[in-house]
């Protein structure tokens, strides 16, 4: 029976002391092993936003590790392609600091590795994942514009590095296709331990664009998948209609059924929670999975011009190279657009707004 601790944790200035249950509660041999710690970084944004596992908790694991007299290393590899993208999100986001000096630049140690999907047969990850004793993940509570939620199986994306993240999104094409490959990228390395960040999470349009929402809980298991089933119940929505969780539940890697669970702690549902404004499009396009219902009824990237900075993150990163650059201002390329959204993700000035036209 998976058990899924549900701290109270009302500000992040007492992550500390829920660190230590968590540790008690899944209790390992740490000393002298190697441990990954997995943060979310996305594209190493100012945590105060809500976007980015917060840093007082990545300190605190940290902490506890080191303390525990295990080999730390902290790292992850952020969306952003762009050149020295690693360090400089580490250092803009505050996790390079709260790594208490273990953090490591993944990105610098590719590993080419054969992989069990329908989409690619091989991927490239960083060598630590394969490597260390044990793997700690450190997702946060929100949700995401292609695959409805980013949680525990979708911070193993963060595996892949450089050009691999954009390839997965290129040849999936789809949101069906891109969360079954999600949890074929999970199971490359299943995490040890999964610890989320739901002090603060987001709704709406995540998992960079969206509303800010207290919620005040960690979130912690040996069980990636059972983590995201709760934190779907909690967002008012049925695990088994998730399509991630859906594909979890068929491969029986993780529980997806609450009423199995050992819950510790109060699970409630979130009320009014807002989904991405992707949910219903999505919903209807896995009924009606035509070509052109599914030109009709999905979401599409605009970038008002009063809005774009002109920065050119969106094109560098767009997967289906569909985004040009003129005179400062991204054109896209309809015909091409796949409607993956890392335009919407990863841009650093909240520019990207979806719209059905």
């Amino acid at each position: 029976m998976s058990k899924v601790l549900l701290l109270d944790c009302n500000d992040y200035d007492s992550v500390e002391e829920k660190i230590d249950e968590i540790f008690e509660a899944f209790p390992k041999e740490w000393k002298g092993k190697s441990v990954l710690v997995k943060p979310n970084m996305l594209n190493g944004r100012d945590p105060e936003l809500g976007i980015i596992t917060h840093p007082s908790i990545v300190k605190a694991v940290t902490k506890w590790l080191i303390d525990a007299s295990a080999n730390v290393i902290v790292g992850d590899n952020p969306s952003t392609s762009r050149p020295n993208a690693n360090e400089r999100c580490a250092k803009s986001s505050g996790i390079a600091e709260a790594s208490l000096g273990c953090y490591k630049n993944l990105s610098q140690e590719p590993s080419a590795i054969e992989i069990k999907s329908r989409f690619t047969q091989k991927v490239v990850i960083s060598k630590s994942v394969l490597e260390v004793d044990y793997l700690i993940s450190l997702p946060k509570f929100k949700t995401h514009s292609l695959t409805q939620i980013t949680g525990a199986i979708k911070n193993s994306f963060g595996f892949l590095i450089g050009g691999d993240k954009g390839r997965i999104h290129a040849v999936t094409g789809s949101y069906k296709n891109f969360v079954e490959a999600m949890v074929d990228i999970y199971q490359i390395r299943i995490p040890d331990l999964v610890i989320m960040d739901a002090v603060v999470g987001m709704e709406g349009n995540g998992p960079s664009s969206g509303t800010l929402r207290h919620i005040g809980k960690i979130i912690a298991s040996d069980d990636g998948v059972a983590v995201d089933t709760v934190m779907t119940f909690m967002m008012g929505k049925n695990p088994s209609k998730m399509q991630m969780i859906e594909v979890a539940r068929q491969r029986q890697i993780g529980e997806t059924d609450i009423q199995k669970m050992q819950i510790v702690g109060k699970l409630e549902t979130l009320k009014n929670f807002k989904m991405p404004s992707t949910f219903l499009s999505q919903f209807a396009g896995r009924i009606y999975n035509t070509q052109l219902l599914r030109s009709i009824i999905w979401l599409k990237p605009i970038i008002p011009e009063d809005k774009c900075k002109g920065c050119g993150v969106c094109a560098d990163n767009c997967p289906a190279n569909a985004m040009t650059m003129k005179d400062d201002y991204p054109l896209i390329n309809r015909k091409l657009c796949i409607k993956c959204y890392c335009c919407q993700e990863l841009c650093p000035n909240d520019a990207v707004e979806l719209k059905r036209f």
